[in-house]
């Protein structure tokens, strides 16, 4: 998720460790255990492409471990409060309805819209930051062979391009629910050798034939 409007990034750990999304009514919106590629797209669905990300000092404890979360503490996205209703009153929600939301997380059970909770609660100092969605790679593009070469419609390969990383085809399909964390990492990596691997011995060749 992308920080409202610094534009930094903000860990999925105050998701997993406990936190809520809530629209700009406060209300709860979708089944967070998705991940947050899914995120991206159920966030910008709602009023304004927008929703408020609900954790706790805890939680906040465990996101410092991030430098991104450290740098939007650092610019003031982070915001803190010692009751619900101020919190509220901080992101401009409705109280009654935040208070509801948080009032109704079934702790150690699975709520109506599909997540498993942990049977550890949100308490005060409650913390909120507003995010939306961001795109951070692409998938299902370039197709290649083996060595990482593009292929044409043709089905024959250009000898002299090569595609790695979010530039080629992967393995995570064309949804976001094929999305699973280090995919980006891997082809990038992987492919990433393959090319390199491949313009090296072409440079090689080239050398050889002059």
């Amino acid at each position: 998720m992308w920080h409202m409007p610094h534009g930094i990034l903000i860990t999925w750990a105050t998701i997993t460790e406990g936190g809520v999304q809530v629209n700009t009514w406060g209300e709860r919106f979708w089944d967070k255990s998705q991940g947050y590629s899914e995120a991206a797209r159920a966030v910008m669905a709602e009023p304004g492409g927008v929703a408020w990300t609900i954790f706790d000092a805890r939680i906040a404890g465990i996101a410092r471990q991030f430098q991104d979360f450290k740098d939007a503490e650092a610019a003031g996205a982070i915001r803190m409060a010692e009751s619900v209703e101020a919190l509220a009153k901080l992101c401009d929600l409705p109280p009654d309805a935040l208070q509801r939301t948080l009032d109704e997380i079934p702790l150690g059970g699975v709520d109506g819209l599909g997540r498993r909770f942990r049977d550890i609660p949100l308490e005060p100092p409650y913390c909120a930051v507003k995010v939306t969605g961001a795109l951070f790679h692409t998938q299902d593009r370039l197709d290649i062979d083996g060595t990482a070469r593009v292929k044409l419609a043709t089905g024959d390969v250009m000898p002299n391009l090569f595609a790695a990383g979010g530039a080629a085809v992967g393995v995570s399909g064309r949804g976001d629910s094929g999305y699973l964390s280090g995919n980006g990492l891997l082809s990038a990596v992987v492919l990433g050798a393959l090319s390199g691997a491949g313009a090296a011995k072409m440079l090689r060749k080239d050398d050889d034939d002059a």
